[in-house]
């Protein structure tokens, strides 16, 4: 029962209901000068039939003048964010070049015309209601003046034939908070439907969020392949100058000079990302392409890998995105030979031609745990440079083979010039 009662309660007692009677208020509000201006009409008709020309080219002026108004985006601005404060509806925030299609427009015009009838109603009844509540309140003290409703005169005396006078009142005000939550549940349902995206307007938002996401996994691609790469030859050379500190310090110098570069790289790298990740437009490092490729080669060598690389092919003619992507590919190959097989002989070959890119990557597999892959590219304790490999691949829309073959790890991998 306490339940029951509490449900048919709660419109007159959370706080809800009065900030949705604060919203239709101020619809009435912007209703007066609409109303104003319709009398103003009515008895210009009455007054001067003559003038009823002029009198109607005015009007139409008005009412196109009205429309206009409720048309202008900065509006539908306005009422989206009163609608969520007010009315606490769970509306996306509207910005001006959101709010500048027609479709939008109409549908802020139709709330907008909503809101002027509704609040009116509100504003209508409150005034009604207020003054005549408190009224029946004091009319068993004070007795209530002589009432004209209709074509009945209401008098009310002083003393207890007026008992009933206070309970009306009480029920007057009682309906009038029902009456607010009614319409303010009117206006909370109503407001998705003329102040929430459209159809093609969600359209467009689920593409930009696919973009975005897009986007955020190239990103971190760039991230593991340039600092994973980084990290791993610094590994390996400062593993190696440690082993011959005290037998061959000219090595060991060399071998922290590449570490030097390498970071300096890798930094650079981190640079980019985070500048794109900023949106910034200036201070960042382009990404590398093939033309940085021997400086990669040279970073790897560094590390004890013996490269044998072949490029044939005019490298420089291949379109940037290709290149980029390229660069990274490479990049991941020979960081992955590092860390699963040691400082193996790698073999890079490198073709391109008139319609397609060719890379192919082969090492020997060595003892460690790259000898553990599965034939289909697996890797191991949730590695991502195959995956981001093959992420990579798939945009592009070329071609990946990659796996164990005859004692070898073999990476292949064809993009089409076309496509990008």
């Amino acid at each position: 029962m306490s339940g029951i009662l509490g449900r048919a309660i709660s419109p007159l007692i959370r706080a809800r209901t009065y900030r949705q009677w604060v919203h239709l208020l101020l619809g009435g509000v912007l209703l007066l000068p609409y109303l104003g201006l319709a009398v103003l009409f009515v008895q210009s008709f009455r007054i001067d039939p003559t003038a009823r020309g002029g009198l109607a080219l005015l009007l139409l002026v008005a009412v196109v003048v009205s429309v206009a108004i409720a048309l202008i985006p900065a509006v539908r601005v306005l009422e989206v964010a009163a609608a969520r404060s007010l009315l606490e509806v769970a509306l996306p925030e509207q910005t001006l070049e959101g709010a500048r299609g027609w479709e939008a427009r109409w549908r802020g015009a139709g709330w907008f015309a909503l809101n002027l009838v509704l609040g009116g109603v509100t504003v209508l009844t409150t005034l009604f209601v207020l003054p005549t509540s408190a009224g029946l309140f004091q009319a068993p003290v004070t007795g209530l003046e002589p009432v004209r409703l209709g074509a009945t005169t209401v008098r009310l005396d002083a003393g207890w034939a007026s008992w009933w006078s206070p309970l009306l009142g009480a029920a007057l005000r009682i309906a009038l908070g029902y009456l607010v939550a009614a319409l303010g549940g009117l206006l909370r349902v109503l407001a998705p439907v003329l102040l929430g995206p459209s159809p093609a307007e969600r359209v467009a938002e689920l593409q930009r969020h696919a973009e975005q996401l897009a986007e955020r996994n190239r990103l971190a691609r760039e991230l593991h392949d340039s600092v994973g790469h980084a990290l791993t030859v610094a590994t390996l050379q400062a593993a190696a100058a440690r082993l011959v500190l005290d037998a061959d310090p000219e090595f060991a110098r060399s071998a922290l000079a590449s570490i030097e570069e390498v970071g300096r790289t890798a930094l650079d790298d981190l640079d980019h990302v985070l500048g794109l990740l900023r949106d910034e437009s200036s201070g960042t490092t382009p990404q590398p392409t093939l033309g940085q490729l021997e400086q990669l080669l040279g970073d790897s060598r560094a590390a004890g890998v013996i490269i044998d690389a072949e490029c044939s092919g005019n490298i420089a003619s291949l379109p940037p995105v290709v290149s980029r992507e390229a660069y990274r590919i490479v990049q991941e190959g020979l960081t992955n030979a590092l860390r699963h097989a040691g400082p193996v002989p790698v073999r890079l070959r490198l073709h391109v031609d008139a319609d397609r890119l060719e890379l192919e990557m082969t090492n020997p597999l060595g003892t460690g745990e790259h000898t553990r892959r599965s034939a289909d590219g697996a890797e191991p304790r949730g590695g991502r440079g195959l995956h981001g490999i093959r992420e990579r691949v798939t945009v592009l829309h070329g071609k990946l083979s990659v796996g164990a073959d005859d004692g070898l790890w073999r990476l292949a991998v064809q993009l089409p010039l076309r496509s990008a």
